[in-house]
């Protein structure tokens, strides 16, 4: 009975799975859709970006971003987030939100959430 149960269940996973009507191999990833579900802001949205500051941009891609978080250059510690004005948008590959815990992992207990912002 269980394994009938159990059979019945990966049946039932399998064709909604399968309910799209693409492979899981034609599904790829666009700048929209991961824009929403990621800490990391890519090389190819930044260049897509028409946004005049690292803080604009940031406001237009995961504006759910805390503005309390303290910025890095790369590793170092730059300042808080109004400092994003002053980074330039085009000597930017990626930037990256880490939580309390990841940021604290990284470089200590002093930090809290951090935005890393690595350059050329």
């Amino acid at each position: 009975m269980r394994i009938a149960a159990l059979a019945l269940g990966l049946v039932i996973a399998g064709t909604a799975c399968a309910s799209s009507g693409t492979a899981s191999s034609d599904q790829t990833a666009t700048a929209s859709s991961t824009r929403s579900r990621t800490n990391v802001i890519t090389a190819q949205e930044i260049n897509e970006s028409k946004a005049p500051s690292l803080a604009d941009l940031i406001r237009q891609t995961r504006p759910g971003w805390p503005t309390n978080a303290t910025v890095f250059l790369n590793n170092d510690p730059y300042g808080d987030y109004t400092q994003l004005r002053n980074l330039s948008v085009n000597r930017t590959t990626e930037i990256r939100y880490l939580t309390r815990s990841e940021a604290q992992m990284k470089w200590g207990s002093r930090f809290n959430d951090v935005i890393q912002v690595i350059t050329k």
